[in-house]
């Protein structure tokens, strides 16, 4: 068994609670929220379903929250993966978790654009981080929805602690969303249906 696993800067895993109909239909018409508030309206679901599957992390154990991935090939991210992530550490803190942030390099860079911490170049980022817990997520598309499955676990013996599923519909995140229009690009070739909405929905702002 592994005693400690010093996660790399080069870190990308992939991760969820579920929806109730009720849910659905707060974000696509009851408060009409803008999409942003939307994905953040989502990831505090999925932080309130962690936490109530979790059965090890506690609050003084290092948590990390790595990038959602795309589940068809585990490495690929998007937009909404990004703003998942971030909605997700927003959430989890807020249930007292103790996070670790991979981005904050060791040094501030002084710049034209301003002072700056945070950084995805991994020659500015720590060698190691001692952390044993992380939230990984998965997101994949089918013809009307995304789901996204998060779980957090414990990397010295792979053992889930805890897990959750949800899924978001286009009308739910417009800003991110949007359905397959007729001919639709996959792995560097076209793909022509006989009309829209054919083909798993597409993530505003992903490579095609």
């Amino acid at each position: 068994m592994r005693s400690l696993l010093f996660m790399s800067v080069a870190l990308l895993l992939g991760a969820c609670s579920t929806f109730d109909d009720s849910d659905s239909q707060t974000l696509a018409s009851g408060n009409s929220l803008p999409s942003n508030s939307a994905v953040n309206y989502l990831t505090q679901q999925i932080a309130n379903e962690l936490v109530r599957q979790n059965d090890q992390l506690t609050s003084k154990q290092a948590l990390l929250v790595a990038t959602p991935v795309l589940l068809d090939d585990l490495t690929t991210t998007n937009p909404l993966g990004l703003q998942i992530q971030q909605g997700l550490i927003t959430a989890m803190h807020d249930h007292q978790f103790n996070l670790v942030d991979l981005n904050v390099g060791e040094n501030v860079s002084v710049t034209n654009e301003g002072e700056l911490l945070l950084t995805r170049d991994w020659r500015k980022l720590p060698a190691d981080l001692p952390v044993e817990h992380v939230l990984v997520s998965t997101m994949s598309l089918s013809m009307d929805m995304l789901v996204v499955n998060s779980r957090i676990v414990n990397v010295t013996n792979n053992r889930v602690v805890s897990a959750a599923a949800s899924s978001v519909g286009v009308a739910q995140l417009p800003g991110y969303l949007r359905m397959a229009e007729k001919v639709t690009s996959k792995d560097g070739k076209l793909h022509r249906n006989s009309q829209p909405g054919q083909a798993d929905i597409q993530i505003i702002g992903a490579n095609q």
